[in-house]
């Protein structure tokens, strides 16, 4: 970025809410913890805010995705679409005091097995794919072992597979479990569902825009199709590529077609 001095970051600038008016979006209103409350007009606006996991109690998104991107252009008219799609991920560790460290589904992949409280294989029992099935298949199951065994967690169990082949295969989630306690070679790794990907979002079009003018969206805070209402994992930073990437394509050719100048007389 230091290449185009065009161009300017605000870190540590929260944004509040879109400018807007009939309909057309005409820039941000921002907080920044040194200047203040700032009004910056655009001729284009895009949102990546990411998705909002931080509404759920058990989440793998950051502390910043609290969903302040779509609340804004909610506030501003702009269409939403499929909001019930969140993806709940089936294994992420579960202990108290620690973030919800996601164990990937690879570990599945590679022959773990879904335990409950009771040491029992469940899967079996919910479908045929058992710990293969599809996502949201199993976080619904491991959810209703959960209630029947009256426990807060199931166990993840990899101890089956052989201990070099587990640490080479899976270096951080071993890491990150023996930070812990857990020797994964040897111990249970105890995981439940929580909120992942939030797949619905702000409405979009092939451009990536929104209903409102001026006004584009693009990776999580979009709701793009790309998805169905179940992803697919490891597709995540690619629909951010590629959406971002669409969108500031968009929004620069937008741009260049017209002559009005950013000013807020230009919305009287």
């Amino acid at each position: 970025v230091k290449e185009y001095n065009n161009i300017k970051i605000f870190e540590h600038t929260f944004a509040i809410d879109l400018i807007t008016k009939d309909g057309v979006c005409h820039g941000a209103i921002a907080f920044h913890e040194t200047k203040g409350t700032m009004l910056i007009w655009a001729k284009q606006t895009i949102l990546a805010t990411g998705g909002c996991g931080q509404i759920y109690r058990e989440t793998t998104n950051p502390e910043v995705a609290t969903g302040d991107g779509l609340a804004m252009a909610y506030r501003a008219g702009a269409a939403l679409q499929d909001m019930e799609f969140v993806q709940f991920h089936p294994t992420t560790l579960y202990i108290a005091g620690a973030v919800r460290f996601l164990i990937s589904e690879t570990v599945r992949g590679e022959g773990g097995i879904l335990r409950n409280k009771k040491g029992e294989r469940f899967m079996p029992y919910y479908h045929p794919q058992a710990e293969l099935a599809p996502r949201d298949v199993v976080s619904q199951s491991i959810l209703k072992e959960m209630q029947k065994t009256d426990h807060t967690h199931v166990y993840l169990d990899v101890r089956h597979i052989p201990k070099e082949r587990l640490y080479n295969r899976f270096p951080k989630i071993n890491e990150i479990c023996a930070s812990f306690g857990i020797d994964i070679a040897k111990d249970l790794i105890p995981v439940r569902p929580s909120a992942h990907y939030m797949i619905g979002g702000i409405k979009v079009n092939r451009f990536f825009k929104t209903t409102i003018k001026q006004l584009y969206a693009c990776g999580e805070v979009a709701c793009t199709g790309m998805h169905g209402a179940n992803r697919l994992g490891s597709n995540s930073l690619l629909e951010g590529l590629v959406t971002g990437h669409g969108a500031g394509t968009h929004a620069c050719l937008s741009i260049k077609k017209t002559k009005r100048d950013v000013s807020p007389y230009n919305i009287q």
